[in-house]
């Protein structure tokens, strides 16, 4: 796929599509290599845990097919990311017996890349062709696409400790005033660490605050 840039040249680009999205998305990195002008709005993103996102800034692009005459504009939203590296590692692909009269979407489709756009579900079905190859076994299944020849196929699961990734979703309700209450609370069981003289100053503030003003503290604290 290619995108056209602000030059009005077009630049290949390693799109997604997928399915179940409601919109189009691009990552900031291919903005700004594309120089291209956003426009600020506002839309409403729920993804991982329906968590919603504001996002300010979209983008309209022209997209085309490097082996059809296929083409289009559609307005993106930006993100940082979209996604991690696709696929995660190297794949190997000296037993898939690939047909070579086929044209690929992507020819380095094996080797982990990062990806700039993601096509969603209102042109997701308008890319796909009548094309489709299948055969018993593990091995992929070429689709037919506007962008050339695209392979379905599952990948080796990542196991190692050091390739997992973990989402973290953190929320507080409660007020301030009992967030710090909380934080002064001692836990039952949990002895006392304080010196003589800090329980003195404690029994000290006790027992004077309520009977006089801050400037008669101090001044009784002179006195002392």
């Amino acid at each position: 796929m290619e995108v056209q840039n602000k030059s009005g040249q077009y630049v290949p680009c390693i799109a997604l599509l997928d399915s179940a999205s409601q919109s189009h998305f691009i990552t900031q990195r291919c903005v700004q290599r594309m120089k291209l002008s956003r426009t600020q709005t506002y839309a409403l993103i729920q993804g991982n845990s329906s968590v919603n996102t504001g996002k300010y800034h979209s983008d309209l692009i022209h997209l085309r097919s490097r082996h059809t005459d296929w083409h289009t504009t559609v307005k993106c939203s930006t993100l940082s990311h979209i996604t991690g590296t696709t696929p995660f590692t190297n794949l190997d692909t000296s037993t898939w017996k690939i047909h070579k009269d086929i044209k690929l979407a992507d020819e380095q489709f094996d080797q982990p890349g990062s990806i700039d756009v993601l096509i969603g579900a209102d042109l997701f079905y308008e890319m796909l062709r009548s094309g489709r190859m299948t055969r018993p076994g593990n091995y992929p299944v070429p689709q037919e696409t506007v962008f050339g020849w695209t392979l379905s196929v599952r990948t080796p699961a990542i196991t190692t400790r050091q390739d997992l990734h973990h989402t973290f979703l953190f929320r507080e309700d409660n007020s301030l005033g009992q967030s710090l209450n909380r934080f002064w609370e001692v836990e039952p069981g949990v002895q006392s660490t304080t010196t003589k003289e800090q329980q003195a100053c404690e029994q000290h503030f006790i027992t004077y605050k309520p009977k006089h003003k801050m400037e008669d503290l101090l001044s009784d604290y002179k006195q002392r």
